[in-house]
């Protein structure tokens, strides 16, 4: 009987079920393929969790190298021990921590905001806010910086190459003396008349340093250095420069000494002091003890100075 139906069959029909064979076992193929996927995500997913992972850190801030500090104190000034680089939707913040020998409880470091065009990094909600020198918002500021110094600010006017500033002083723990200083610097002469002058840098100081004076602090704040920018000219916190001096440089000019703040006095011409004469001798008097006058005393000397107005 077998043979009978093998017989039977013709060539036509062996060639349909081989046909028909293939047409199964792809079916049967292109079924086990999304199983056998599916399979391996599982394995991996199980192996992932098995082993677990770095975490992400959920925080802007990062750590960059000193030399991508967008501020940094004059060279022999206090030394960058490390820089924290935040960005923003609006704005690129740095800390630029500095080292001293105080001992007062607080991080020394300069802390600066670029505000301006900044790449993308952070979603558009996340925005720096701009205090614009409020009173309430430095008073939080120093309170923060400096908790538990009692703080003075000074009365007078100072100045550094971009722009005026103010500080105030207050003694830290044992022999430190701190400073709190405040500048901000925005263009007020523009230069892209059109498009207007855009950008605001937003500077703070805190500083405390054992043994230090009030000149060797305000020092500080004299002399450092923004070390960056944002590329669009438009971008431009600083305005036009100011021109030369009339006369400087010139026949006929006016006399320049050593140390001398150009416009200042000539210190020759200055009023002879009187000569005292001599006192008869007289009972030794008990020593006086010396009072140390409260700070802030005086800005630092060589520069220009205006009282404040009362």
């Amino acid at each position: 009987m077998s043979a009978m139906n093998d017989s039977s069959i013709g060539p036509g029909d062996a060639s349909a079920l081989r046909e028909r064979s293939r047409g199964t076992m792809g079916r049967v193929r292109a079924l086990r393929r999304p199983l056998l996927a599916a399979g391996c995500v599982l394995l991996l997913g199980g192996c992932g969790l098995s082993r677990g992972g770095a975490p992400v850190i959920a925080t802007m801030a990062i750590e960059v190298p000193s030399v991508e500090a967008l501020i940094l104190p004059d060279p022999g000034g206090p030394r960058v021990v490390g820089v924290i680089e935040t960005r923003y939707a609006n704005a690129l913040e740095q800390k630029v921590f500095v080292g001293t020998d105080a001992v007062t409880p607080g991080q020394n470091a300069f802390h600066v905001i670029f505000f301006g065009p900044v790449e993308s990094r952070t979603g558009k909600e996340n925005i720096q806010n701009d205090t614009f020198l409020a009173q309430d918002a430095l008073a939080e500021e120093m309170e923060s910086a400096m908790p538990g110094v009692d703080m003075r600010p000074s009365n007078y006017f100072v100045e550094n190459r971009y722009g005026p500033f103010g500080y105030a002083l207050g003694r830290g723990t044992g022999r430190d003396l701190c400073i709190y200083a405040w500048q901000r610097i925005q263009s007020h002469d523009r230069v892209n008349v059109v498009s207007g002058d855009r950008g605001v840098l937003s500077v703070r100081l805190r500083l405390c340093e054992a043994g230090a004076t009030e000149a060797s602090l305000l020092r500080v704040m004299y002399r450092y250095t923004i070390n960056g920018y944002f590329l669009p000219r438009s971008w431009q916190p600083y305005g036009r420069p100011l021109p030369e001096p009339v006369g400087i440089g010139r026949i006929g000019g006016p006399n320049v000494y050593p140390g001398q703040v150009y416009g200042a006095p000539d210190p020759s011409l200055a009023p002879a002091q009187p000569v005292s004469q001599p006192r008869a001798p007289s009972r030794a008097a008990a020593p006086v003890q010396e009072v140390v006058p409260d700070v802030p005393a005086a800005p630092l000397e060589g520069y220009p100075t205006v009282p404040a107005p009362q």
